[in-house]
């Protein structure tokens, strides 16, 4: 008969144990950290849906479960599943294929819609993020912060209205300012506007406005509007973007408005041996790297020279009050100057 060491069995025995209390341990055993991860990742599926009901019931559109399962990128059952879930939380009503929020639905889409606005901000001001990056860095945070958080961060910031791109930002009892302006594929030919608000999804239509170099407070004018396509004036030049671009632009139009379409001269274009003077540092320039010019003393009013240009005239060093401050060309060109 095999005989079974007691001390080998003893230890096998506390091992045993040991790995099921790992397991099994209430609230940090790995089951409960699993069943952590499920909760949150589930919470975080319903706080994106209620966000996406939100804002299609904000453009007139009624969301269905179809919507839903494309915009959070989970299969029709999930997503039936999700609204299920939201109507035993009271937070949605249905109506045949239709989703409604209810006003607890609204309170809670806003309170999440707030923090990630505000986030954005934070992101746009405070911090050297790119501008690209504000929508991403924000979804991850917008389900983390609490209302507390967010108070203490819109208080810092003296309270907003806006995000960077021009989004209303709702306030700490969920009031919200209504968009302005009209969508810029749907403004006349001829007419001069200044953009209020950049939409900021999907990311891949974002880039092309920014590639555009257009950003909230720019003013343009339409040239004309053909095949799908609009021609518009900024900046000394003339470009053309498609109507889908232009869908996510929202605009003020600036009646009897002069327009001169004057290209508007940044360090880059300085030339050795010429003096100019700084009328602004670019309104698209924000947070750290705003902060840094200024810091410099390029501020509206002060006179600026080249000292010296490196090799590849990147950076180019720059005679400001007296001070010699070293820019590269992407900084240089956000510093806009008269001869």
């Amino acid at each position: 008969m095999l005989e079974v060491n007691p001390y080998l069995a003893l230890i096998l025995f506390v091992i045993l144990g040991a790995i099921l209390t790992y397991i099994f341990w209430p609230q940090k055993g790995l089951v409960a950290k699993y069943r952590k991860v499920v909760s949150n990742s589930n919470r975080v599926l319903m706080e994106d849906a209620l966000k996406h009901i939100y804002d299609y019931e904000s453009h007139k559109l009624v969301p269905t479960l179809n919507s839903i399962a494309g915009n959070l990128a989970v299969s029709g059952d999930k997503a039936s599943n999700i609204v299920e879930n939201l109507k035993k939380l009271d937070l949605v009503n249905l109506d045949n294929q239709s989703i409604f929020l209810t006003s607890d639905g609204k309170a809670y889409a806003l309170r999440v819609i707030r923090i990630h606005r505000l986030w954005e901000n934070y992101l746009a001001e405070e911090t050297g993020v790119r501008d690209v990056d504000w929508h991403d860095e924000a979804e991850k945070v917008e389900h983390i912060l609490t209302q507390e958080d967010a108070d203490q961060l819109s208080a810092k910031m003296g309270n907003p209205k806006f995000d960077p791109h021009g989004d209303p930002i709702p306030d700490t009892d969920g009031m919200v300012l209504e968009k302005r302006g009209s969508l810029l594929n749907s403004v006349e030919k001829g007419k001069v506007v200044k953009i209020l608000h950049i939409e900021d999804e999907p990311k891949a239509i974002y880039l092309k406005v920014l590639e555009q170099g257009l950003y909230p407070g720019k003013e343009i004018k339409i040239l004309d509007k053909l095949n799908n396509k609009l021609t518009i004036a900024a900046d000394g030049k003339e470009s053309t973007i498609g109507s889908l671009v232009a869908s996510k632009i929202s605009v003020e139009i600036l009646e009897n408005k002069e327009f001169l379409n004057e290209k508007i001269r940044t360090l880059v274009d300085l030339k050795i041996g010429e003096i100019a003077e700084v009328i602004n540092v670019s309104p698209n320039c924000r947070g750290q790297q705003r902060r840094r010019l200024l810091d410099f003393g390029i501020v509206p009013g002060s006179t600026i020279s080249i000292h010296m240009n490196s090799p590849l005239n990147d950076p180019t060093a720059y005679m400001v009050k007296e001070t010699i401050v070293a820019l590269r060309k992407n900084q240089a060109n956000q510093v806009l100057i008269t001869s």
